[in-house]
This record gives C-alpha cells, sequence and structure tokens, in this order.
C-alpha cells in the first residue's frame, strides 16, 4: 500500500479523450517533464521539491502513456514509485536505461497495432520515435502539442491557487528588490539575491530572473555596475508547486523623468484596458487588434509580436497573437505585457496577470504599478 500520493490536478480525463477523438489518435505519449507532471502528478519538473527526476532524466527517462480507453501508464524510474501513489491507472518501474528502452518497447507491443495514429510532444525523443515506428508501425505519427496547450488553457481551482500564491511571491520579492538596490552593486548580485528571496519567501524553484540596468540585454544575465539615474528592469517568475508567475516593474536611480514616466503611465492605462477586455468568447485574434487600437489611442509606438500568453506549468504557454482563434474562457489565467521604446532605448511596459472569470477579470498581480523611485 502506497503511504503518499502525489496526483494531477488540472487534469481533466474526459476533455483529454475528447480531444484525442476528435484527432482520431488511438495513443498518445507523453514525454515533457510538464506534460508527465500534469497528467500523473509524477514530480519530474525542474522546480519540484527534489528536482532529481528532472537531473537523471537522461538516464531514467520517463513517458506517461495514454490509450483510446482513457487509461493512463506511467512508465518511470523504480525508486521513484515506491511507497508513492501517482495519478496513473499502471505504474511501470524501471531502473537502469535499457531497462526503460525495453518497458516502452513492450508497452508499445501491448497497446498499438500497425496502422495506429500516434500523438506525441514536438519534443518526442528520436530514440522512442525510433521505437514506435519499428514496434507498431504506425500510419501516422501525430505531433499534438496544440491539444495539450488547449487542455492545459482551461485551470482547475487547485492550479489557480498556486499560481495565485506563486505570483504573491513574485510580487513581495520584487519590492524587496527595489528597496534593497545601491549604487555600484552588480547585476549579477542582485540576480542571486532574487533568487534566494524567491525561495525564503515560499517559492519552490526560480522560473526566470530578468534583471537589467539600463539599456543593457534583461535576456541575459550580465554584471554591469548599478549607476544614478538608470531604469531597473525587475522582471521575475517564482515557481510553487509547479505552476509559475510572471510580473514585471520598474525602478529608477533617481528622479524618474517625465517622458519616461509618462510613457509608462500610459502603458499601464494599456495593459489595464486589455485586462478588462479578457471576457469569454473574446478570440486571441481579436485581443491583439484590440492592443493596437488602444496603442494608436494612447499615442504610443507598439513594440509587440503578442500582446501576452498563458500562465500555468510554463511562463509562456499559448501566445495571445494575431491570427489565433482560440476564444477567451473561464478558468484561463492570462498575462498581459505590452512595452514601448522610451528615449533611452529601454524597453519600457507593464506586465500583469489576470484570472478569467464569468465576469470581470480577476487581477492577479498587485503590486502598485508606478516606476519605483529610489533616489540613491
Amino acid at each position: 500500500m502506497s503511504d503518499v500520493s502525489f496526483k494531477p490536478i488540472g487534469l481533466d480525463r474526459a476533455r483529454l479523450a475528447a480531444l484525442m477523438g476528435e484527432r482520431k489518435v488511438d495513443g498518445l505519449f507523453l514525454s515533457s517533464p510538464e506534460n508527465v507532471f500534469y497528467a500523473t502528478g509524477y514530480p519530474c519538473l525542474p522546480g519540484s521539491g527534489n528536482p532529481i527526476i528532472h537531473a537523471l532524466r537522461n538516464q531514467d527517462p520517463y513517458f506517461a502513456y495514454v490509450g483510446e480507453d482513457g487509461q493512463i501508464i506511467l512508465l518511470c524510474w523504480g525508486p521513484t514509485a515506491m511507497g508513492i501513489d501517482y495519478g496513473a491507472d499502471d505504474v511501470r518501474m524501471s531502473f537502469t536505461p535499457q531497462m526503460a528502452l525495453d518497458d516502452l518497447g513492450a508497452l508499445i507491443d501491448e497497446k498499438l497495432k500497425p496502422g495506429c495514429i500516434v500523438g506525441v510532444e514536438s519534443t518526442f525523443p528520436y530514440y522512442a520515435t525510433r521505437l514506435l515506428e519499428g514496434h507498431a508501425r504506425p500510419a501516422n505519427i501525430q505531433v499534438v502539442d496544440d491539444l495539450l496547450y488547449q487542455l492545459r488553457l482551461i485551470k482547475s481551482p487547485a492550479e489557480i491557487e498556486r499560481i495565485r500564491k506563486s505570483t504573491q511571491i513574485i510580487d513581495k520579492t520584487v519590492l524587496e528588490l527595489a528597496q534593497n538596490l545601491r549604487l555600484g552593486m552588480g547585476r549579477l548580485e542582485l540576480t542571486r539575491e532574487a533568487k534566494y528571496r524567491m525561495l525564503r519567501n515560499g517559492a519552490d524553484g526560480v522560473d526566470h530572473v530578468t534583471v537589467a540596468f539600463g539599456t543593457a540585454n534583461p535576456e541575459i544575465a550580465l554584471d554591469e555596475p548599478l549607476e544614478p539615474n538608470q531604469i531597473v528592469t525587475l522582471d521575475l517568475g517564482a515557481v510553487y508547486q509547479g505552476y509559475v508567475s510572471d510580473n514585471r516593474r520598474l525602478a529608477y536611480t533617481g528622479t524618474v523623468p517625465a517622458a519616461l514616466r509618462d510613457l509608462h503611465k500610459k502603458l499601464c492605462w494599456v495593459v489595464a484596458e486589455m485586462g478588462q477586455a479578457l471576457r469569454p468568447g473574446k478570440t486571441f485574434s481579436e485581443l491583439h487588434a484590440h492592443a493596437g487600437e488602444l496603442y494608436a489611442k494612447a499615442g504610443i509606438e507598439p513594440m509587440f509580436l503578442h500582446v501576452g500568453h498563458s500562465l500555468g506549468l510554463q511562463v509562456e504557454e499559448h501566445w495571445i497573437m494575431s491570427d489565433d482563434p482560440t476564444e477567451v474562457a473561464p478558468g484561463m489565467v492570462l498575462n498581459i505585457e505590452l512595452y514601448s521604446p522610451s528615449e533611452e532605448g529601454v524597453m519600457v511596459g507593464d506586465e500583469e496577470t489576470f484570472l478569467v472569470t464569468d465576469a470581470a477579470p480577476e487581477q492577479l498581480s498587485t503590486l502598485p504599478v508606478d516606476i519605483i523611485e529610489r533616489k540613491l
């Protein structure tokens, strides 16, 4: 008898079966940390309490299989299944890389017939694809990333609460970092401080630490020193029990220039208006067009390919693009982020997280939006 349970908190098996039926998929293989966790509860995410399963995935690969009958089978490293009850109907354990491959081949032989249609993720390992081709001789191997994203777009109440908690952790951490800025500190020092404070404030892991001073590239951790009269970008994401957050605030080491303050205020207005537009039935393409209208109304130059994205097990699960017919629905957690270049060449913007409901959307991010002025 298992002592501890790790069950999925967002998977809707009936909806998954329906989506598989629409695609006429006979069986579905999951291999990414996010989707194996989503389907079975197996703690293989890099931000899991003990990330050893993720660290050893090259030696001890894991897979989840979903049959057309809705049954879920987990193939995993043996020691991780001892005394644990996962959300799969069948758990098959291996103890060596060869055993894992043998088990995968045996499962394919057992569940799939020649000429079948098999769904896989785009990141499905090449060696596993070769096993599928050799054992099942499928008529078609379909990449079903879109099916999985469609499934994950609607969050369960338990998933929403984890994202809410993760967002609270980030809001607290950003405020602490802004108050601890000092001239001469290096960006890498601030980055380490951000990681430490996220964990201290309750995170299980770090998703991203997009921190920059001035016009430096925020996506790469450089080590420039903090100078007077400089913009500080604080864009953080924490992991809480598998689910992530994403928030951006700006600080300034001096008196904020009027032009910068005005630009930022206009962008915050655009984001706030976009948040209120997140109503059930709106399409992502309509939201994208609406963002362009708001930019024009505010009189500022747009800088975006997408106007935001959904949040969940990954920080950017599904982008809100101009050609996407996806309809907004209750239970979606959407992050609106919009930017415009400042006179100094800095990407200025605002980023907020909203929960779509049957009525008005609920904003999960709570920090004041004003640029944090630090006269150091």
